[in-house]
């Protein structure tokens, strides 16, 4: 082949590349500011984990997702016009939610995002999406850098590991003077232990021991040994649902026999830990018998599509976020700058976990929120009485 052939040949590739970068393809002009065509479906993308380790979340987001758009889509969509997703899986991991950002940016008819599922993930998304104009709605990501360090096109609804963390240890100091805890040995697990060892400090609770651990491994006694024989009155357990299981039957299997705190609102932690640890107090914006009209209603809508499956935590933070997003969406219109137009501009935005609530426009989180004392009894999450 010439030397001329091939640069013309490299030359036209260049280009084509450049054009899917920008959001533009060779059938259809695209200015790069993202909207639905008239008539045509609303699409907001999905950067969430669909395989891998994390899976779960994403099956969960999914149960959420499904039910709003079943109400969204009957009350007329946005402007008469249906609401779609486009989903991508970035397994919860920082480089593949990089390559689903430039996907989502690139594709026009997306107008904003949801997810990822962990903070690391979404905050390395973060400048692509900011770039493109584009909001980021990392609707469970509690690191507050992910607002505090991003800018107007990243929002939560998830409150921030200090605030969490904080009252994880006011709760846990009514039950325990002496902890062992163990983390994830992530940038997300550190900084929320950093979060519990300052607030344990201001509580008077004493932290015998504490360790990180792989939260993609198998096999924790020996790090459960060590705190075991720190001799503590109860073990804190800082992570996920999955991860949880693991620690609070193992925790067992080494011969601990004092009270377990940690793991999540998930079915995966409440059937699998439900004997280990039972007594388990988290902190919750949701449950079941909640009163709440909100609540109930969206309860009995969620029994009769999936009657197989109960609500739980990260079902309802689905729920709420492309209720929330949406609701942007038709304050503001149908399209990227409308979409933020939406989040600045609204007063106020449905929600099963806060009731109606608002965003402080310095943080981009809700505004004032409460949170409940959720105990596990008969391997389910209750109000907790002692509250």
């Amino acid at each position: 082949m010439s030397t001329v052939r091939r640069r013309a040949l490299a030359a036209g590739a260049a280009a084509l590349i450049a054009v899917a970068l920008t959001g533009c393809s060779l059938s259809e002009g695209g200015s790069g500011s993202g909207g639905a065509s008239p008539g045509g479906t609303v699409y907001f993308g999905v950067s969430a984990p669909v395989t891998g380790n994390l899976a779960e979340y994403g099956r969960l987001w999914k149960l959420g997702f499904e039910l709003a758009l079943d109400k969204i889509n009957a009350d007329g969509g946005i402007d008469g016009r249906p609401v779609g997703l486009k989903w991508e899986d970035s397994q919860s991991d920082p480089k593949q939610s990089v390559v689903v950002a430039q996907k989502f940016v690139a594709d026009t008819s997306v107008i904003a995002e949801l997810g990822d599922f962990s903070s690391n993930a979404s905050i390395a998304a973060s400048p692509t999406y900011t770039a493109a104009k584009l909001v980021q709605f990392g609707f469970t990501n509690s690191n507050p850098d992910f607002t505090a360090k991003g800018t107007d096109y990243q929002w939560s609804t998830s409150l921030t590991q200090d605030f969490f963390q904080d009252w994880n240890a006011r709760t846990v100091k009514k039950y325990a003077t002496t902890v062992s805890v163990v983390y994830q040995e992530t940038d997300w697990g550190k900084s929320a232990f950093g979060f519990f060892a300052a607030a344990a400090k201001k509580y008077g609770l004493n932290i015998a021991y504490s360790s990180g651990f792989d939260p993609k491994g198998t096999d924790f006694r020996p790090t459960l040994i060590h705190a075991r024989d720190a001799k503590p009155d109860a073990v804190v357990h800082i992570g996920y649902g999955p991860d949880g299981v693991l620690v609070a039957n193992q925790l067992r299997d080494v011969g601990y026999t004092g009270r377990f705190f940690g793991g999540q609102n998930v079915p995966e932690f409440t059937s699998g830990a439900a004997k280990s640890a039972d007594g388990d107090v988290i902190s919750g914006a949701f449950v079941t018998e909640d009163p709440a009209a909100g609540v109930q209603s969206f309860v009995t809508a969620f029994r009769a599509k999936y009657p197989s499956e109960e609500p739980s935590d990260f079902i309802v933070y689905a729920y709420d976020a492309l209720n929330t997003i949406v609701r942007a969406a038709r304050s503001g219109g149908a399209s990227r700058e409308g979409v933020l137009k939406g989040f600045q501009q609204s007063t106020t935005f449905p929600s099963v976990q806060w009731g109606d609530f608002s965003f402080n426009p310095q943080t981009r989180r809700p505004n004032n929120p409460t949170l409940k004392a959720l105990v596990l009894k008969d391997g389910k999450f209750v109000l907790d009485a002692n509250d």
